[in-house]
């Protein structure tokens, strides 16, 4: 007998929200299959039919908010003929402030390394078609220059994403704009 895909995708998602909810406390290291189950309401058995360990856990929920990203990325804004950085930044950034809880401890220093290199990966071909002068640049300084930018997009988010009370996105890309792209 199959269960039902809601039913499958309601307790995935009730397993995400209570390893989640350990992980903002503490390092997945210290983070027991069984404290997920209980918090959740379900048996271990139950865990292991979606997930392997909690890495793997982690590992959803990084993918589902890293493939989110990728796709508003190459579906949306790689479409157009130039760069607008307001108007770029700002879908990323709002991305970020909606999933805020994710982003500020993915992208912190609690963070997982792996998280953050794809998250440069998934806002890199953004730089690389608008960005980099493709004709004027080695390939070892558009390397070098690309993870300057995509270095210096992340510590902006994560910075901004920390803030107890962050800036407005509009404000952040105000600032961003007036003093460092003028």
């Amino acid at each position: 007998m199959r269960k039902q895909p809601q039913v499958t995708e309601q307790t995935r998602a009730n397993l995400r929200q209570a390893f989640w909810e350990l992980y903002v406390e503490r390092p997945i290291e210290k983070i027991s299959v069984r404290e997920i189950t209980d918090r959740a309401g379900y048996n271990r058995a139950t865990f292991y039919l979606y997930y392997h360990d909690v890495y793997e856990l982690l590992e959803d929920i990084e993918s589902r908010l890293l493939d989110g990203l990728s796709r508003l990325v190459n579906e949306r804004l790689l479409q157009g003929e130039r760069l607008d950085f307001s108007q770029h930044m700002g879908v990323i950034l709002l991305m970020a402030q909606e999933y805020r809880g994710y982003f500020e401890v993915l992208l912190g220093e609690r963070g997982d390394p792996t998280f953050t290199r794809r998250f440069k990966e998934a806002v890199a071909p953004l730089l690389e078609r608008f960005v980099l002068p493709a004709d004027e640049l080695t390939p070892q300084q558009a390397h070098v220059l690309l993870e300057f930018y995509l270095s210096g997009i992340v510590a902006a988010v994560s910075t901004w994403l920390s803030e107890p009370e962050p800036m407005s996105v509009e404000s952040l890309i105000e600032l961003i704009v007036r003093e460092v792209l003028s």
